[in-house]
């Protein structure tokens, strides 16, 4: 069983990481923006099926962790 402190510190980590794919997202309609970012991965872009798979991945831990907390 999980601490309630460590809940909380996934649950702030995944909603960092569900901002970073949220903004990339968005990025990848414009390619000067999605370049700009810098992320090391400029050259080869995501697919958006790829994106929204992490998005709601990381959406449904972030519900299951909030569940935890009761």
């Amino acid at each position: 069983m999980m601490r309630r402190e460590d809940i909380l510190k996934e649950i702030e980590q995944q909603r960092k990481l569900l901002l970073n794919y949220e903004e990339l997202a968005v990025d990848m309609e414009d390619d000067a923006a999605y370049v700009a970012r810098g992320n090391g991965f400029c050259d080869a872009k995501y697919s958006d099926d790829f994106l929204q798979g992490q998005i709601d991945r990381i959406r449904a831990r972030i519900e299951e962790l909030t569940k935890l907390l009761g």
